[in-house]
């Protein structure tokens, strides 16, 4: 099947493909197409002429639906995670700012668990930390801490709570940057100034240096007032938000990281 496509002022090169997919979940909630990035797939898959089928959080939930290797499920995070564990794989690691990725990120960087950070918020001298979760993906999002009450909002998390924490940024602008098989394929402004974007050579070398990267993800990167053009975070496409993205290039990305993750042994 051959489909041409324009994306934004760039001409993409036709496209060619084969169905490496039986069929395609899309997720719904309450009757309608969950989310932006849902609808952007549907358009994409629909595009490459996949079965498509929607389903409900419950269906999952309660197993309802027949899943394999070669049915792609889309939906956030939490929806892939479960359908990957259904069928026995385990779901793979948040990128967060991965180590080959440090210096880009142009600020401290350290591990630590929930309970350290409990014991250290209350002694003096404590200087303010932006933490997310390092391998609990989306169990909170990511907040700078400054004092103890800042931490009231996880008050229901174990001590031994993974936690990746760095140094506070502040972005006068952040960009996402659409990465498939080492190649920026798509862009999109989602905070801050939209009038300023970082370096694009900035970008280049930390795709070029990402050498383990999965084969489809994306680098968000913001611009600080001083003007340096820093990595805010990678994310892993398998769960991504689309941000306008072109939806064929979308559901091209979701494809190979699908069938990268599922790959056997």
């Amino acid at each position: 099947q051959t489909v041409g496509v324009r994306r934004g002022t760039v001409s993409l090169t036709t496209v060619r493909f084969c169905m490496r997919l039986r069929r395609v979940y899309i997720k719904r909630s309450g009757g309608e197409i969950a989310s932006e990035a849902c609808y952007a797939a549907w358009k994409g898959f629909s595009a490459k002429g996949y079965p498509l089928d929607f389903f409900e959080w419950q269906d999952l939930k309660q197993r309802c639906l027949k899943l394999d290797r070669e049915t792609l499920v889309v939906g956030g995070t939490t929806t892939v995670h479960m359908a990957l564990q259904q069928i026995g794989i385990e779901p793979p690691l948040p990128l967060n700012i991965p180590q080959q990725l440090r210096k880009s990120a142009g600020r401290r960087i350290w591990g630590t668990t929930l309970g350290e950070l409990r014991d250290t918020v209350l002694h003096s001298g404590f200087e303010a930390c932006f933490i997310k979760p390092e391998t609990a993906t989306k169990s909170f999002p990511g907040f700078v801490v400054r004092n103890e009450s800042d931490l009231d909002q996880i008050t229901h998390l174990a001590d031994e709570t993974r936690l990746q924490a760095s140094e506070p940024v502040t972005f006068m602008t952040e960009w996402r940057y659409f990465v498939h098989d080492e190649k920026v394929v798509g862009l999109a402004h989602y905070a801050g100034d939209w009038t300023v974007h970082p370096s694009p050579e900035t970008v280049k070398s930390a795709v070029a240096a990402f050498s383990a990267a999965p084969i489809a993800y994306a680098l968000d990167y913001g611009l600080t007032e001083t003007g340096e053009s820093l990595l805010v975070e990678a994310n892993d496409a398998f769960a991504l938000g689309a941000h306008g993205i072109d939806p064929l290039v979308y559901a091209l990305m979701l494809e190979d990281r699908w069938l990268e993750i599922t790959e056997p042994a």
